[in-house]
């Protein structure tokens, strides 16, 4: 039993390339209480494997004990994903939402399903904890239950090469969730239709309210001064600082002044809030 944050980091995906790896075979599947891990084969093949589960574990997990029992098991014939159980009243972590990783990035632009598409996630990033409904973490105790994969989101899901096998939250423009701009006047569909919408709004000093999936985002210009003192009105926060969005890194150094290690936060791959000295004259 592998216990601390490993559901919702694509453990289970990475213990079955490891275990084919090392030629075992066995199953993994969520508790309630973390990730149990059954494997059959030589005992020093089982140490080097269990070695790799702590030195090669997904970026956003965090292994806090690995409980090894040796005992008699039913014969497997392979490795795979068996399904979730409820083990006992012990709950393990969740994974934080984590921003989009530099391969869904790319994708947005060439992959003909997810161009475009606000929802883009595998098993290295996108929504965690705001989806889940319960424990242990699978999509039908999430708020993608809903919504059926396509057939190539169903490829990938089950196929254990690829970046989004068994990636919970997997959609796309397909079978995905879609935006929607609603106002009084009139609705928009069509992600690009809606951007443009949205950006004009912004760009004539009006506040835009978009649907996250863990709450509401309230936008307005940073550089518009009545825009930012209406929002500040409106929230009632006269001097606690809002967030400021940024495109890229190029972007934010003409505001601000950043140091190497403000630079390695933002760009890892929790992509934090991080508060910055700004640059005079630039606003």
């Amino acid at each position: 039993m592998i216990k601390g944050l490993v559901q919702g980091v694509g453990f289970r995906p990475f213990i079955c390339r490891l275990a084919a790896k090392h030629g075992l075979n066995g199953e993994v599947d969520n508790r309630t209480n973390g990730v149990s891990v059954i494997v059959q084969g030589d005992f020093k093949i089982i140490d080097r494997f269990t070695k790799d589960i702590v030195a090669k574990a997904p970026p956003a997990s965090r292994i806090k004990a690995i409980e090894i029992i040796s005992r008699p098991i039913e014969s497997y014939d392979h490795f795979s994903i068996a399904g979730s159980k409820t083990s006992n009243d012990e709950i393990t972590e969740v994974s934080p939402d984590i921003a989009v990783c530099n391969e869904c990035l790319a994708e947005m632009s060439s992959d003909p399903g997810r161009i475009d598409y606000p929802f883009i996630n595998c098993t290295n990033c996108g929504p965690r904890f705001t989806i889940i409904d319960e424990i242990p973490y699978d999509r039908p105790k999430t708020s993608m239950k809903d919504f059926d994969m396509c057939g190539k989101c169903s490829s990938e899901y089950n196929d254990i090469l690829d970046r989004r096998y068994h990636a919970q939250p997997i959609a796309c423009n397909e079978c995905g969730p879609q935006y929607k701009y609603k106002s009084a006047e009139k609705t928009i569909s069509g992600t690009r239709l809606v951007l443009r919408e949205i950006s004009s709004m912004i760009s004539s000093g009006l506040i835009v309210a978009i649907k996250g999936i863990g709450g509401y985002h309230l936008m307005c210009d940073a550089l518009n001064n009545d825009a930012v003192k209406r929002l500040r009105s409106r929230k009632q926060r006269e001097e606690k600082p809002f967030a400021v969005m940024f495109g890229s890194f190029s972007e934010a150094n003409k505001y601000c002044n950043i140091n190497s290690i403000e630079r390695a936060e933002l760009e890892s791959w929790q992509r934090p809030i991080i508060i910055l000295k700004q640059k005079k004259g630039s606003c």
